[in-house]
């Protein structure tokens, strides 16, 4: 099986990538910090490789992949990767898309991730987000905070994820790691099913609509914490983005409901190391653990400005946390400035 065998000798050379691309009669790509680059390996998949790879994952390929893409977890020498299967070019070619999942789940401390995140995670109840472009990080994150309160106590964490990509042991917590389209249907029902499974901590893998969004508010304000992950270009934004899947008679509600369950956000972007051997993690990091920021939710600018000063000492905006990053030496100026460019403000800041 040429998939296959190709991604086994990839993964066994190693190297800084990040993810594997595969189109049917195209060059092998991988996902480097410095961009895409073609695989140095014989031939190029057909697509008949690659739909011989899809059914070895998913038993009835052809009729999934017409509703938009097979998304499957793979493991090859001890070693995880999520996989997403689509068509393209009006049919004409299928593209297999992999990214690497680390072999053990990484500290906050090794992400890079704040400190103060272990006092949120403490907390009995409420909402925490991770949110960032595609490619950011996101999960990884999400599995550091779940494995440090497995760590730090007695609870039932159960996630709902498309797919499932790490796979947690047991420290002090008991999981229950339910994957959709296997174990539920939709991830609002896996949600809604949480709910009924005497949870302590309830990981949503996305929250991408109105239905998930309300969902993940009731279950921080019934007494669970939750853990969910979204797309947003900054903190703000994220608070922007979860009122936005709400209609405008339904806001104000939404926004005291955030405001008594939101614990904090962290976004995040990657900006490639200096030395060439990955990414260095830059943080938009709003606190909320003492509900500072509760009042003001409806108003972004305000948000921001008290974002920018941190007066709890505790939050960090984006343009802080990157000019870290600079005076370290980790990173160059020139790769914060590419990184950041979809935050105006912190570009702006970090410019001057």
């Amino acid at each position: 099986m040429y998939v296959a065998k190709v991604v086994a000798e990839l993964l066994g050379r190693g190297g800084a990538f990040t993810d594997i691309m595969m189109q049917s009669d195209a060059p092998v790509m991988l996902k480097t910090p410095r961009g895409w680059f073609e695989a140095e390996v014989a031939g190029v998949p057909s697509m008949a490789d690659i739909r011989e790879f899809g059914d070895s994952l998913e038993s009835d390929l052809s009729a999934e992949i017409t509703k938009g893409e097979v998304n499957r977890p793979y493991e090859v020498g001890g070693q995880r990767l999520r996989v997403n299967i689509y068509l393209a070019n009006a049919g004409a070619s299928l593209m297999l898309s992999m990214r690497r999942i680390p072999d053990r789940v990484p500290s906050l401390q090794e992400l890079g991730l704040p400190a103060a995140l272990r006092i949120l995670l403490d907390s009995p109840a409420g909402l925490l987000l991770v949110s960032g472009p595609t490619g950011a990080g996101k999960t990884t994150s999400m599995a550091a905070m779940v494995n440090a309160v497995n760590g730090m106590r007695n609870a039932h964490i159960v996630t709902v994820e498309d797919p499932i990509e790490y796979v947690f042991q047991r420290d002090k917590s008991i999981f229950s790691q339910r994957e959709v389209g296997v174990d539920c249907d939709t991830v609002l029902d896996g949600v809604r099913a949480a709910l009924r499974q005497r949870p302590d901590v309830i990981v949503i893998g996305e929250i991408r609509d109105r239905a998930t969004a309300e969902q993940a508010l009731l279950a921080g304000e019934s007494g669970h914490l939750v853990i969910g992950t979204l797309h947003a270009s900054s903190a703000v934004g994220t608070v922007s983005k979860v009122l936005s899947f709400f209609a405008d008679n339904e806001r104000e509600a939404k926004v005291t409901a955030l405001a008594g369950s939101l614990l904090g956000i962290v976004n995040q972007t990657l900006i490639p190391r200096k030395d060439g051997s990955g990414y260095a993690l830059a943080v938009d990091f709003l606190a909320n653990h003492k509900r500072d920021y509760s009042k003001h939710l409806n108003d972004g600018d305000r948000l921001q400005a008290m974002l920018e000063r941190a007066e709890d000492k505790v939050s960090m905006c984006l343009a802080a946390s990157a000019q870290i990053l600079m005076r370290s030496e980790v990173v160059s100026k020139a790769d914060v400035m590419r990184a950041i460019s979809a935050n105006p403000i912190a570009y702006e800041a970090v410019r001057s």
